[in-house]
């Protein structure tokens, strides 16, 4: 199984507080990866060191086969929604789409991006009509256009209602039976469990604990939300 993230003991504060403590894990090829923790548990830190958008004191973090801090060459194969989506809201999508291409000298089917995360109706409305939902499907449109091998998602499903989460669940599992890696970070369990193939619990500053949700669900059943709620609060399980 290919390795496509590989996280090794890594560090980082600000000031005086150590927010990432000897934190590793790995992502493989083709999965969806759920990061999960309480809001401030440092879960957007990790992923902002992957896209080389914060220094990492200590330790390593490797990401398509390249160590993040010695070049950048690895970031046209990977696709990113960090915290909340920014656009040009005076454009329509298509017309960002476009720019965004443009920008990363790539060429891409946007038509066919806007369908896949179901704004082909509203691809001609200016960007500042859209509401909370809308944007987030713009902002996935946007890092998946250029088929991307790897997906940071941070807190994907925020902002869309029952029938746009279970949609955007179908279009993430396509995308993984592509071929595509997804690491996706929440603070709500849930959202997690019924997303993702592998969890790791991010607490005190390294992943606690690292399990199959399909053979965790198994082993706890009805106990399982409490059993991570338990890592979730720092406890020793």
């Amino acid at each position: 199984m290919q390795t496509i993230v590989d996280v090794n003991s890594v560090e980082k504060s600000y000031g005086l507080t150590q927010v990432i403590k000897h934190c590793s894990f790995k992502i493989y090829e083709g999965e969806i990866y759920g990061l999960l923790g309480i809001n401030g548990a440092g879960k957007t830190t990790l992923m902002k060191m992957m896209l080389g958008l914060q220094q990492i004191d200590k330790g390593s973090i490797y990401v398509l086969g390249r160590e993040v801090s010695s070049n950048t060459e690895y970031l046209s194969n990977i696709g990113s929604v960090i915290e909340n989506p920014t656009f040009y809201e005076h454009l329509n999508a298509g017309e960002l789409l476009s720019m965004h291409l443009s920008y990363m000298q790539k060429k891409a089917d946007i038509s066919g991006a806007l369908h896949l995360v179901g704004l082909e109706k509203a691809d001609k409305k200016p960007i500042s009509e859209y509401s909370l939902g809308m944007k987030q499907r713009l902002g996935l449109a946007r890092a998946i256009i250029h088929h991307p091998k790897l997906l940071i998602l941070d807190e994907p499903l925020n902002g869309l209602d029952p029938v746009a989460i279970a949609e955007m669940r179908e279009l993430m599992r396509k995308l993984t039976n592509e071929g595509m890696s997804i690491l996706l970070s929440s603070h709500i369990i849930g959202e997690v469990r019924h997303t993702a193939d592998r969890i790791g619990i991010l607490s005190d500053g390294y992943i606690k604990q690292e399990f199959s949700v399909e053979e965790k669900v198994t082993e706890c059943g009805e106990h399982f939300e409490d059993y991570v709620i338990g890592l979730m609060r720092r406890e020793q399980v």
